[in-house]
């Protein structure tokens, strides 16, 4: 049996053998804390290069999506408006937090920056 659980704006899956579900996968959520509908695109990639993660979000205002997540451990996260607003960063995590895989984490604030963290 397969139970979901929501806490907080994140969701995993609990089986009913008491292990948990993808502990590795690393969440990418998105948030919109503009007063407006706004699209907001983030490409995840590795060391090499390659792409691990692109996709648009459209989220309604005060809105954060967290359906989405990746396998591999990522190198750079890069954020972008339509409006041109963009921010790049490498994924470093603080060292402190202790979980494994520390999701992705990026808000567009209502004076139109981009502000990433990480959560677990």
């Amino acid at each position: 049996m397969i139970i979901p659980v929501s806490v907080a704006g994140c969701s995993d899956t609990v089986l009913s053998n008491g292990s948990e579900g993808e502990g590795d996968t690393i969440e990418i959520m998105v948030e919109n804390r503009t007063d407006d509908r706004a699209q907001i695109g983030v490409r995840v990639e590795d060391d090499d290069g390659e792409v691990l993660f692109s996709r648009v979000y459209e989220l309604e205002s005060g809105h954060l999506d967290s359906s989405a997540g990746i396998e591999t451990t990522p190198a750079t996260v890069t954020a972008f408006t339509p409006d041109g607003v963009s921010a790049t960063w490498e994924y470093a995590p603080d060292l402190d937090m202790d979980c494994d895989g520390e999701d992705i984490g990026l808000t567009l604030q209502s004076d139109g920056s981009i502000e990433s963290w990480y959560a677990c």
